[in-house]
C-alpha cells in the first residue's frame, strides 16, 4: 500500500504516489538496504539497476 507519509509530503493520492515510492526505494538502496518490499516490481527493478550502475560508475 502507498504510505500516507508520501501523500502528505508531496500532496498526492495513493494512486499517484509511485514517483514518491520510487524515490524512497532509491534512497533506501543508496543507504544500504539489501531488500525492498514492493508492489511495483518493474519500477523497483529499474531503480535497483540504476543504483547498481551508479555505484559501479562511482568506483
Amino acid at each position: 500500500s502507498r504510505k500516507s507519509m508520501i501523500n502528505r509530503v508531496i500532496d498526492t493520492t495513493p494512486q499517484e504516489a509511485l514517483n514518491g515510492t520510487t524515490v524512497l526505494n532509491t534512497l533506501a538502496l543508496l543507504g544500504g538496504a539489501d531488500i525492498l518490499r514492493v508492489h511495483d516490481t518493474r519500477q523497483a527493478m529499474e531503480a535497483i539497476k540504476l543504483v547498481e550502475y551508479y555505484r559501479a560508475a562511482s568506483q
